[in-house]
């Protein structure tokens, strides 16, 4: 599967996701899952630590039981994280229609794994070797994470607020284009004076349309 996998975003808050199991790697993808705003049940008799920790903390839902190979979870997203390959094999089978499964201890089983990625602020990078070696990936990680820009973060903040201007300005889509080209380019983006800047240009462009 994954020599054909599609890698992309998904927003997760008007999702449904069970995860089964709960020590470190249910913790690890329930956070991640909580931490995008979506939606999370955790099945398993007992918690981790920092699982349970959510749990009190009201970020997710638990029930507190066994999960059963015979059971179908009615959500969008089940990931399966517990110790016990064939729960994980009779939940995979008994899967509700058009749902996504990730599989803890096999991930060619199912239909989704979670990439390797790094995060400053709104940039976000992901890293997959599709399995073949999690050590690489791992090196590779860091050796992206290096090379981005020191200050993508604040310059990403700033570029998101200056889209929502140029985009709500009564210029025309070239002249948006133009501008919006400009504001992302290294020298724009080093201007101290670039919030000025915008200003100016969408001032010229208003006073231009009123002539």
């Amino acid at each position: 599967m994954w020599m054909s996998a599609l890698p992309f975003m998904l927003e997760l808050s008007m999702l449904k996701t069970v995860v089964v199991g709960g020590g470190q790697l249910a913790y690890k993808r329930a956070l991640s899952i909580v931490e995008a705003g979506g939606h999370v049940t955790v099945v398993a008799p007992t918690l981790h630590p920092q699982l349970q920790a959510l749990a009190l903390a009201g970020k997710l839902h638990w029930e507190a039981r066994y999960a059963s190979g015979e059971e179908c979870f009615l959500a969008d997203l089940l990931f399966l994280c517990t110790d016990h390959p064939l729960l994980h094999q009779q939940l995979l089978r008994n899967r509700a229609p058009r749902q996504l499964v990730y599989v803890g201890d096999q991930a060619q089983a199912g239909h989704v794994y979670v990439p390797a990625k790094i995060e400053k602020g709104l940039l976000t990078v992901s890293i997959s070797t599709a399995g073949a070696s999690p050590s690489y990936t791992k090196r590779i990680k860091w050796q992206i994470a290096d090379m981005l820009p020191e200050h993508a973060a604040e310059e990403l903040s700033f570029l998101r607020k200056a889209r929502e201007l140029v985009l709500a300005s009564n210029a025309k889509n070239e002249e948006k284009r133009a501008l919006l080209q400009e504001l992302a380019s290294p020298e724009r983006l080093q201007d101290e004076r670039r919030e000025q800047w915008l200003d100016d240009q969408l001032r010229r462009i208003a006073e231009d349309k009123q002539k």
